[in-house]
């Protein structure tokens, strides 16, 4: 194995991690058009995805987004005809460019001389082609192992359906548009329905509300922009200690929440107890080059089954919960903040 392929595998390895990381899609459509590269090698990326009924372009639509103009990302009616044999691609194909072959795919003003075409197969066809052009001589990564391009193609076609994904759940409320964790509606809806389940199956349920300590003072020192940054750090920690069986959401400003089935506001102590210990343990970035620990307060409420009132809307009930756990939280901050409170 040379140097110069471990050098691009590397790179290969780097570009995904960054794929992974973005939150958008004019973020990915950006990744996108800088495809892995060896050294020396200025390369073009374009990913075009099939999308006959418009629903792709919609839902980038409905994230304020001009999809038409992004560097890597396109929408396309049809494969067929976008170029000589694109539509019916089964393997990586790599070539010399010719405009009037491959103008759709790449503008001619990008200056590419080479190209390679890497097939994303989807349910027995083709779910769209990323495109690589190499602005002089051979794509490097076309000599790479056949896994590896299916990997590159992989990872593309993956974090696009990711970020659709998210679009559509953007589209129908269920997700928060600053942090992409559940929406405040979704928990809403959540707690309605623990209402039920808690009857239905005569069991507790705990809500825990949780505020960014100071987050406001940092958000009038450093920008809001930073405050954000630190909101979704703080925030990424706090899942971290949550149960995959709880349902965890960003609910406005500086304030999570996460909804326990199945668990006394006894049991929840203990995982309040971790979420503080986790934050306080975990500096976080508040400005270049610069971390601190932050702090959060946690309101808990529980719901026991057996004083339900007979009759009440479940709306009724899980606003009066949510309202305890707030309440709860608010003493939390009354006390100096770094703590928890049960009511």
């Amino acid at each position: 194995m040379s140097d110069n392929a471990t050098l691009l595998r590397q790179q290969v390895l780097a570009w995904s991690n960054g794929l992974m990381a973005v939150r958008t899609l004019d973020q990915l459509a950006a990744r996108l058009a800088q495809p892995p590269a060896a050294a020396g090698e200025t390369l073009t990326g374009m990913l075009l995805l099939l999308d006959p009924r418009h629903e792709l372009r919609r839902l980038a639509a409905g994230e304020g987004k001009q999809s038409d103009t992004w560097p890597g990302l396109r929408f396309v009616d049809s494969l067929a005809g976008v170029a000589p044999g694109y539509g019916t691609l089964h393997a990586p194909w790599s070539g010399p460019y010719h405009p009037a072959d491959h103008g759709l795919l790449i503008a001619a003003d990008a200056g590419c001389t080479h190209l390679t075409l890497l097939p994303l197969p989807r349910s027995g066809g083709l779910a769209g082609v990323y495109n690589v052009g190499s602005h002089g001589g051979p794509v490097a990564l076309a000599a790479l192992e056949s896994s590896w391009l299916e990997h590159i193609g992989a990872q593309a076609l993956a974090s696009a359906e990711r970020q659709l994904q998210r679009a559509r759940l953007l589209r129908a409320g269920v997700m928060d548009p600053l942090t992409g964790w559940n929406s405040r509606h979704y928990f809403l809806s959540r707690v309605r329905e623990q209402v039920a389940a808690c009857v239905r199956h005569s069991e507790p349920a705990t809500c825990m509300v949780i505020d960014v300590d100071g987050l406001g003072s940092l958000n009038e020192k450093s920008g809001v922009a930073a405050g954000d940054a630190v909101l979704l750090e703080v925030g990424s920690v706090i899942e971290a200690q949550v149960r995959t069986s709880d349902s965890f959401a960003h609910i406005g400003e500086d304030e999570f929440a996460a909804l326990l089935p199945a668990t006394s506001p006894q049991s929840a102590t203990r995982l309040a107890e971790r979420i503080l210990a986790a934050v306080r343990t975990t500096p976080i970035a508040t400005a270049p080059g610069v971390r601190e620990v932050m702090r959060v307060s946690i309101g808990i409420a529980g719901l026991d089954p057996a004083v339900i009132a007979t009759g009440v809307e479940r709306k009724a009930t899980a606003d009066e919960w949510l309202s305890r756990a707030h309440a709860a939280l608010h003493q939390a901050k009354r006390d100096g903040g770094d703590r928890y409170t049960a009511s």
